[in-house]
């Protein structure tokens, strides 16, 4: 299913939890969710208020982003790896 978002969210992917370390697994009580991932899909704009106008987002499909362990809301039911944040919970982005 394709997702759309409103406004000034986006939808991420995140990089699946590291699994092993050199030749050493990782055990699964030790595996944490990356706070690394790719856009998949942006709003349009944020809002800006007292008037009705848009401004573009700085961040687009495809970049590559770093947020906040406790940013954003998973998709549980579709997929745990996909968050939606907004655009002012990106800390830094790459390309």
């Amino acid at each position: 299913m394709e997702w759309n978002c409103l406004y000034d969210k986006l939808i991420v992917r995140r990089r699946p939890a590291v699994e092993q370390v050199g030749t050493l697994a990782v055990p699964e009580a030790h595996r944490k969710a990356q706070n690394v991932g790719t856009v998949v899909a942006t709003g349009s704009g944020r809002l800006v208020a007292g008037n009705a106008n848009v401004v573009p987002l700085t961040i687009k499909v495809g970049m590559s982003v770093l947020f906040s362990a406790f940013a954003g809301v998973p998709l549980e039911g579709e997929d745990p790896d996909l968050l939606i944040l907004r655009e002012d919970e990106i800390l830094a982005f790459k390309p």
